[in-house]
């Protein structure tokens, strides 16, 4: 029996290769119709006797990287299709998920090496399965006149691909080739041209020890030789990044096997279709420069993701440093002269191309913990991060996220959508590229109706933006904001045990909040335990200088005296009258706020324990640590919990006496690290023990250390555990939690 049926399809389906898909199954089923893009997804109209059996397969047999959220029936009168079709897109307002970039496909890197195919050595290569999107998209729907490929007029070799049903590239929006679409040129620091191979340039350039800049997918990259010592020196001098580590790029990932151990789940997340930075345990002894991840032993690794980085390394036969073309904690840059006025007179020269990036994005970087993901921070082929919430919103949420690590959000019709990484709002450049970034989700998602909703911190630059916009606007507590961005993940509701961890968040009692732990929901939250308060000796600069915080914790149970006459590498970091200040400093309560803060209960065990004393990048003390960690040492510290506070006097007390007893130093780091990390963990079960009939979320940066988190994997497996994977642990997600509460509470 002939029947028509109406298919409104949600989800990530457009710039996936969807309607190619869709009209390959109709064929198949012998079905009549059409598919076409819309603002809100896809539409589906079709015809036949029998259209079970292509509806399962629209769900089975899904391309790469596309996802369904919702698919929407209606009954329609039956048509005259005579045939099915792709028809143009829809235009108007809507809520469709934006599709994300994607890593060189294998079918084009093989098109791309072979002499006889005519994109041969082409480093614009793409198809339905690989390239760019987002990083190209101006508004949706995606079609190629709402990207920068606009520019870009198909030749007759394109354009019989793009129509061919049969064809890999049948309407690939990006779709080129050397005939008709983007070109590279090679430019000197000073942005003059210079004439010849760009690739073969910049990689006789590499081999002589220079940096180059290269314009990648979603901004330019600094390249230098990774084995190379003075480059690597070099790199970090230009980009005011003293030690903070570096990602490497190799070849393949048998290379990556001789300098890095790597376990199968790390194989698949460095070798997948998005091919992220991947934090892995390095080897000693290896060619590559010390100065990539100083004192550490861990490092990000990562594949060619491009066709124009395949095709470089198909050249040099040495790893690279690639890294993001910016001075540290500002934006990525997308344009030449930005580059040039930053990194000229530094440059071996610049790679770049006439494809304009519309939207910047970063690398992702990730990490595997007991064969699951943490993300560490989204970009390249994470963001936008879509989820389908299970209502619609007659008004658009704008959330602003937090100052660092900043991403924003939206919650728009019936998806939650949270932006890439941003970064840290202290410089103008980072807060023109936060304020583009909500630019481009409202060309994305435009509404009249607009409710704003920001961080408890009045002196934010988010929360200045919010109070100068005349839309209505909701304070969310940081911590809370965490324990929401993990339910948001997960689609959760109820009541749960939440632990927010991390550096300082502004708290409901105006304080320094973040050893927190709540029941929360996604309506409200009861603060039921916290860190017994410390100060920060100094205020900002107590985060830079961990032993600021080992001498805090020091004179809440120790005399000036006392202190003095301590051997403790915390005291010997500084000379006696500068102790004395700091104490004075501490009893007068003068720029010392006092926190709650895990994080840098971190850092003051760091100092006290002989790891590091000055930080040169957020998290440092944290992975110096984590390096020592001995998992067969479980005994924890001692410490007690007396009302709603955890006092760890009796850990302090016990870390000095452990580090000025041992005279091997070494052995006294392994002890304190391991019985530190089983300390935390002990705090979290006390907690978890006393509420066992509640779910436990945990969130934020401290959730970032993979010791502690596998550690958390294995000791509550048999409870309801939940931590975040497909969005960040740290301030990157806060943006995602404001919003899940304004979506079940406006």
């Amino acid at each position: 029996m002939m029947q028509s049926l109406r298919l409104e399809i949600a989800g990530l389906v457009q710039g996936v290769g969807f309607r190619p898909f869709v009209y390959r199954e109709a064929k198949r089923h012998h079905l009549a119709g059409f598919v076409a893009n819309t603002v809100d997804g896809a539409v589906v109209e079709v015809q036949g006797n029998d259209l079970e059996p292509f509806i399962n397969a629209l769900h089975h047999n899904l391309p790469m990287g596309a996802r369904i959220d919702t698919m929407h029936r209606v009954m329609i009168d039956t048509g005259h299709y005579t045939d099915f079709e792709i028809r143009k897109s829809q235009q108007g307002d809507g809520n469709t998920a934006i599709p994300v970039d994607t890593a060189l496909c294998a079918q084009c890197e093989r098109e791309m090496h072979d002499p006889a195919d005519r994109r041969y050595g082409y480093p614009f290569i793409n198809c339905c399965h690989c390239g760019p999107r987002y990083t190209i998209m101006q508004i949706p729907p995606y079609d190629r006149v709402r990207t920068s490929m606009k520019h870009f007029s198909m030749c007759d070799a394109c354009r019989l691909e793009y129509l061919d049903p049969n064809s890999r590239r049948y309407h690939a929006q990006p779709i080129c080739c050397p005939d008709c679409g983007p070109s590279l040129s090679f430019m000197d620091g000073e942005g003059s041209m210079i004439e010849g191979d760009p690739i073969g340039l910049a990689a006789e350039m590499l081999a002589s020890g220079k940096i180059i800049a290269l314009k990648g997918l979603g901004g330019f990259n600094l390249l230098c030789d990774a084995t190379n010592d003075q480059a690597v020196k070099e790199l970090r001098r230009i980009k005011h990044r003293p030690s903070k580590p570096l990602a490497v790029m190799f070849d393949s990932l048998q290379e990556a096997h001789k300098y890095s151990y790597i376990n199968k789940y790390e194989e698949q997340l460095i070798d997948d279709t998005i091919k992220p930075i991947v934090i892995v345990d390095k080897k000693s002894s290896t060619n590559l420069s010390v100065k990539i991840a100083p004192e550490l032993n861990r490092m990000g690794v990562f594949l060619p993701y491009t066709s124009l980085h395949r095709l470089l390394f198909d050249i040099i036969n040495f790893p690279l440093i690639v890294t993001s073309a910016n001075v540290s904690d500002e934006p990525i840059m997308i344009r030449s002269k930005e580059v040039i006025a930053c990194f000229g007179n530094a440059l071996g020269g610049i790679i770049n191309h006439n494809r304009v990036i519309v939207n910047a994005v970063d690398d992702s970087v990730v990490q595997a913990v007991d064969g699951k993901t943490v993300m560490l921070r989204m970009g390249r082929g994470h963001t936008p991060y879509t989820s389908q919430i299970q209502k619609t919103m007659s008004k658009r949420i704008l959330a602003l996220g937090a100052h660092q690590k900043n991403a924003v959000a939206i919650a728009s019709g019936d998806n939650l959508v949270l932006s890439g990484h941003i970064g840290d709002l202290e410089t103008i450049g980072t807060q023109e590229y936060f304020e583009r970034t909500i630019h481009t989700f409202e060309r994305f998602y435009p509404s009249e109706k607009i409710v704003i909703m920001h961080d408890l911190h009045p002196n934010y630059y988010s929360t200045r933006y919010a109070l100068e916009h005349n839309y209505q606007h909701h304070a969310i507590q940081h911590h809370y904001a965490h324990i929401l961005a993990c339910m948001a993940e997960h689609s959760l509701t109820q009541k749960v045990l939440g632990f927010g961890f991390d550096g300082t968040g502004y708290g409901g009692d105006k304080t320094l909040w973040g050893g927190e732990v709540m029941i929360a929901d996604a309506h409200s939250f009861e603060r039921i335990g916290w860190l017994r308060p410390f100060a920060l000796l100094g205020g900002e600069r107590a985060i830079k200088e961990p032993r600021r915080i080992a001498l805090s914790l020091l004179f809440e149970s120790h005399t000036l005296d006392e202190v003095l006459s301590l051997s403790s590498p915390a005291v010997d970091a500084f000379l006696p009258h500068e102790i004395a200040q700091l104490h004075y400093m501490w009893s007068k309560k003068l720029n010392s706020p006092m926190c709650s803060s895990m994080g840098r209960l971190f850092d003051g065990v760091a100092s006290l324990g002989g790891f590091v004393q000055m930080l040169e990048y957020e998290a440092q003390a944290g992975l110096m640590m984590e390096k020592y960690v001995d998992n067969t040492i479980c005994e924890p510290f001692d410490f007690h919990i007396v009302g709603e506070q955890v006092d760890v006097a009796l850990m302090i007390q016990q870390i000095i006496d452990l580090e000025s007893s041992m005279s091997d130093k070494e052995e006294a780091k392994r002890i304190i690290a391991s019985r530190f990390i089983a300390t935390v963990d002990a705090i979290i079960h006390s907690f978890a023990n006393q509420y066992s009939h509640l779910p436990i979320v945990v969130s934020g940066g401290v959730f970032q250390n993979r010791v502690l988190m596998e550690r958390l994997q294995r000791s509550l497996g048999d409870r309801d555990f939940y931590f975040q994977q497909k969005t960040p642990l740290n301030d990157g997600s806060i943006a995602l939690g404001q919003a899940w509460w304004g979506i079940y509470n406006l």
